[in-house]
């Protein structure tokens, strides 16, 4: 235990009773002690002992570095300690507490003391520090995706900031601090703002069910190439930054239709947003007046082939104000505009459901527009800090890293969103889904209680079990039906239900343990794995679709095996088994 920590919990003890508060809010007093050198009385009034809202366990303001500090401490280096004070921090507190008008008669002392140092010394602070001080080593916290997500979340709110300073550019900074070592952890700095002033003559405006606000207009191509150009990836919603650079048939269309209209002159530039069906952005605020409309932090959520395809349109053409030969098609590339939805006032959670919706006509997968929830986030740090596996959430992630240089990760195969899906879709029994992937990942209930985050509260050495039971399906529906070809021909199309009974022969295995710990470990297809797999296939799942055989002769006679694609093939397999075995139906969660 470090001397910081040993001086929390000393004053845990003794101020618990009169003061409240968790270990957390004492590690964050000791530390405030300890860094500015201040005594215990003036620090105390500077924790947040009773105020959950701002997600800050404390603060401080340091006249002579003329920083305030925002901090957020635990006695863990645990992420999921951190990742619900962080979340409300990003989502409400940053408002909250730069607020440019703030709400009086509170009676919390925390809030008004953070108010009235603000107020006092708004002229003074140069910077604002997000500082999180954990006990313990620093690299889960580093590796963790939902951390880095919230944090880029964070920096998009940096105008809260700058707004409450008058203006002022404010730098904000975030960084990570251990209490058992002197290093300093993962550090970001937020200084520039992204904002445009964009000319719009016409704008409609609609409320969305929790206040959200949607502005209609029709906007020039021209300004959201150079939004493109100031911002590169991060101007493109963080679901849909892999797998962009499509060269396919709708990127060589939007092309033709630039070629006709700005280097033959065939098309007149209004008829584009006739033939376009619009982009949607995402933005933290948009203020329109007159003809202009300020718009801040945007983030295109469906659009993305088109704005990349004009780029690389207007770079293999010479289309730049350094030609001399630019001014003959400014106007004409000017008068080009899309139809605009701008989203602001939105949580995350809205904004990925309106991604995929707006999506639904572009080649864009739906799993592919999931990638950022929440839930997958915390699967991704799970796998890595459990197991060392990569969890490829994004589609063509995973070949962008180098295993043997990334953190945390040891294994060199990856597992995938769509296959992991499909693993817990195999071992609830949910064959009909199996099938339908894409309504398992457009139907929110369905979405859901697939990734529920009962997820997380799995062993996941036995998810990695039946995920990798599909690499070897092909071959054990083989292997039975050379044994009897035209007995056991039926099997080809029984792939979905035979990975499901699989999946039960594992978690019901009483060796499920000693399984885990050979084969749920790593992503290698072991032969010792693979043969325990063609056993439990030949002695267990065989005889339960045997049974279904003889229930369903007449429709197998017929050529009809669409019975091996519903849920009570699986039901009916189950009942024989629970009846032979006493397996009981065990899921992934």
């Amino acid at each position: 235990m470090s001397d910081l920590e040993r001086t929390a919990k000393k004053y845990y003890q003794e101020l618990k009773e009169t003061s409240g508060g968790t270990r957390d809010h004492y590690l964050a007093l000791a530390y405030i002690m300890k860094e500015f050198g201040i005594a215990c009385d003036p620090a105390l009034v500077q924790v947040a002992f009773a105020n959950p809202e701002y997600g800050i366990n404390a603060f401080h303001f340091d006249k002579e570095r003329r920083n305030l500090y925002l901090l957020l401490a635990s006695f863990s280096s645990l992420v999921d300690q951190i990742k619900q004070p962080l979340r409300q921090f990003v989502t409400a507190g940053v408002e909250k507490i730069f607020a440019t008008e703030k709400q009086g008669g509170s009676s919390d002392r925390f809030s008004n003391r953070l108010a009235s140092c603000l107020l006092e010394n708004n002229a003074l602070i140069d910077q604002v520090y997000l500082r999180i001080v954990v006990s313990g080593d620093l690299t889960e916290l580093e590796q963790s995706e939902y951390v880095k997500n919230l944090l880029e979340q964070l920096e998009e709110k940096k105008f809260l900031i700058n707004r409450f300073f008058n203006g002022r550019n404010v730098r904000f900074t975030f960084d990570q601090r251990s209490t058992s070592a002197s290093d300093i952890g993962q550090t970001g700095t937020t200084s520039k703002i992204y904002t445009y002033d964009l000319p719009i003559e016409r704008v409609l405006q609609q409320t969305g069910p929790a206040g959200e606000q949607m502005l209609i207009a029709f906007m020039r191509i021209v300004d959201m190439l150079t939004m493109y150009r100031d911002m590169g990836s991060r101007f493109f919603e963080r679901n849909i930054r892999y797998g962009l650079g499509d060269k396919g048939y709708v990127n060589k269309s939007i092309s033709k239709s630039f070629h006709k209209i700005i280097m033959e002159g065939k098309e007149p530039p209004g008829v584009f947003a006739f033939n376009h069906n619009g982009v949607t952005i995402a933005a933290q605020e948009v203020k329109c007046s007159g003809k202009q409309c300020h718009v801040v932090s945007p983030r295109l959520l469906n659009g993305a082939q088109t704005i990349t395809t004009f780029d690389t349109f207007c770079a293999d053409n010479n289309l730049s104000k350094d030609n001399p030969d630019y001014d003959k098609s400014r106007k004409t590339i000017e008068d080009i505009r899309v139809l605009c939805k701008f989203i602001t006032d939105a949580e995350p959670a809205f904004i990925t459901t309106v991604t995929i919706n707006n999506n639904r006509q572009n080649p864009v997968a739906p799993w592919d527009l999931h990638a950022n929830d929440e839930i997958q986030l915390l699967l991704q740090d799970k796998f890595r800090t459990e197991l060392g596996i990569y969890y490829e959430r994004q589609k063509n992630a995973f070949a962008d890293i180098d295993p043997e240089t990334e953190e945390g990760i040891t294994e060199k195969k990856e597992i995938k969103l769509l296959k992991l899906a499909q693993t817990f879709l195999a071992s609830d029994g949910e064959i009909k889904f199996l099938g339908s992937l894409r309504d398992a990942f457009e139907e929110d209930e369905i979405y859901e209680k697939v990734f529920s985050p009962s997820r997380l509260k799995e062993d996941f050495r036995r998810i990695v079990l039946c995920y990798k039971i599909q690499f070897r399906l092909n071959r054990l529906i083989k292997e039975i039906v050379d044994k009897g070809p035209a007995k056991y021909w039926y099997l080809r199309k029984a792939r979905n239900l035979l990975w499901a009974l699989l999946c039960q022969a594992v978690l019901n295995d009483e060796k499920l343990e000693e399984l885990s710990g050979n084969f749920g470990t790593d992503m290698v297809m072991s032969s010792g794995f693979t043969d325990y797999l063609a056993d439990i296939s030949s002695r267990r799942c065989r005889p339960l679709i045997a049974s279904l055989e003889e229930k369903n002769a007449d429709k197998i006679e017929a050529g009809d095996v669409t019975f091996l694609n519903k849920d009570n093939a699986f039901t009916f397999c189950m009942s024989e088994a629970a009846e032979k075995w006493e397996w009981r139906k065990k899921g992934l969660r």
